[in-house]
């Protein structure tokens, strides 16, 4: 790796005053040459450059990142985006090798490199950073082979500054050096908590959840932010079967595919709306296997999710409502959700003993109480439970309140009971949505998977 070190050390001193090159594309303030062969992958807070998988493990990768507001001096935005950007995501030698400031356009720019491991993998990673214009802009330049060096030394070359930005930032509220969402693959544009079960796979360029079943394995994929229409069943409508290329509907073409899916949608921990599509695809002479995709509106992207699972399994299901209690984009605004509001009232669950009747049934009242009611014998409804609440016709009570999702309920002799709680909608194919609500013990068994009890309101 010694080679390149050297000869990147030298270009990096060539990114600003290097203006004769043809700009090919630009992003926010920073004017690029996509390297042949390489991929673009838009993020929360920039695009990322990349080599395909040579099947050698060899990549290299660079993120331009948006440019944010900044009055402070070059060097403290060199240092503290070193600490975020760089530290924070690869464990660093020691501290970078910096090169002389350079100048141009109202920018001072501080450019510094140093070797990192990653994993099993080691290599050089260069930060650049532009201050001016009271702007601060950084690129990321990560490989770990001499293999690239060619395509990476033209590409800093022709990396050019200026003042105009040419894309709408993705988040209405400015976006800190804290929480850039940066990195290779996409390991760090989402916050997971992992499933009860199943185990996290955080590799250079993928980023899975994987459970190994009697019948094979399981895998949920996270998959890079793309460009949103502002709908995501309008994105749903292409996405689907790109995510799953190659493969068709089953016992139907695939215009079906809403006629015949399950569909959920509703608001994650952070507040940001989703939109779950989940239907029986093939392929020729195949087996028919249950395909899902989560979409998430992240400002104007949209994050990916996907998994499959057999027809009748629920590994999937059970590990995608786990996520949609915990999961976080980072560097996505949280956005307020009024959880009491929407609790209010009374809610049942389940089959009780006889037949139709509810297996539980909780109300929820204004002023911040709860009453667990008897089960009843037939199918009632709320004027039923109201009555049993003014006759103290209740098996317990107690108080509760929030913190973000978490609900917490303290019986009458002051036990607390915490829950993850998500409000969602579902249905199936052209039916009508059905409103419900998911708990989830906080306090849950780390090696057990749960399946979500669904709770209806009456």
């Amino acid at each position: 790796m010694e080679p390149i070190k050297n000869v990147l050390l030298f270009y990096l001193l060539l990114m600003v005053s290097c203006t004769c090159f043809a700009q090919q594309q630009a992003f926010d303030v920073i004017n690029y040459t996509m390297p042949n062969g390489w991929d673009k992958t838009e993020m929360v807070n920039g695009i990322q450059l990349s080599t395909k998988n040579d099947g050698k493990g060899n990549y290299a990768a660079a993120v331009i990142l948006r440019s944010v507001a900044s009055t402070a001096p070059a060097n403290e935005n060199f240092t503290a985006s070193w600490e975020k950007l760089v530290k924070g995501t690869v464990s660093v030698s020691g501290e970078p090798t910096i090169q002389a400031p350079a100048t141009e356009k109202g920018w001072n720019v501080i450019s510094g490199q140093a070797s990192y491991t990653d994993g099993a993998n080691k290599g050089w990673v260069t930060l650049i950073t532009a201050t001016g214009n009271g702007k601060m802009a950084n690129v990321v330049i990560m490989t770990n082979t001499d293999k690239y060096q060619d395509q990476i030394l033209d590409f800093i070359k022709k990396l050019d500054l200026n003042e105009t930005t040419s894309e709408t930032a993705v988040n209405e509220h400015p976006v800190s050096p804290t929480n850039y969402a940066t990195g290779s693959g996409n390991k760090n544009i989402y916050s997971i908590t992992v499933p009860p079960s199943w185990s996290l796979n955080a590799g250079q360029n993928s980023l899975t959840l994987e459970k190994t079943t009697n019948t094979g394995k399981r895998i949920i994929e996270f998959m890079s932010l793309i460009k949103s229409s502002g709908s995501l069943e309008k994105d749903m409508e292409h996405i689907f079967f790109e995510v799953f290329d190659g493969w068709s509907l089953h016992n139907g073409p695939n215009s079906l595919l809403f006629e015949k899916g399950d569909h959920e949608k509703g608001f994650t921990s952070q507040g940001l709306p989703y939109y779950i599509l989940s239907n029986s695809i093939t392929k020729p002479g195949g087996d028919v296997i249950k395909a899902t995709v989560l979409l998430i509106q992240v400002g104007a992207n949209v994050a990916i999710i996907n998994s499959a699972d057999n027809i009748l399994g629920s590994e999937m299901e059970m590990a995608l409502n786990f996520l949609l209690f915990t999961l976080k984009i980072n560097g996505a605004a949280e956005k307020a959700v009024d959880y009491k509001k929407q609790l209010i009232g009374t809610w049942g669950s389940g089959r009780g003993l006889y037949g139709n009747s509810l297996n539980t049934a909780t109300s929820y009242t204004a002023d911040g109480k709860y009453y667990v009611l008897t089960q009843s014998s037939y199918t009632v409804g709320y004027d039923y439970y109201n009555d049993l609440i003014k006759s103290k016709q209740f098996k317990g009570e107690g108080v509760f309140a929030f913190k973000g999702n978490v609900l917490e309920r303290k019986t009458s002799a002051g036990i607390a009971t915490r829950y993850f709680i998500r409000f969602y909608s579902k249905k199936y194919g052209n039916n009508q949505w059905q409103s419900l609500m998911g708990l989830y013990d906080c306090n849950y068994d780390k090696n057990k998977i749960e399946t979500l009890l669904p709770f209806q309101k009456i």
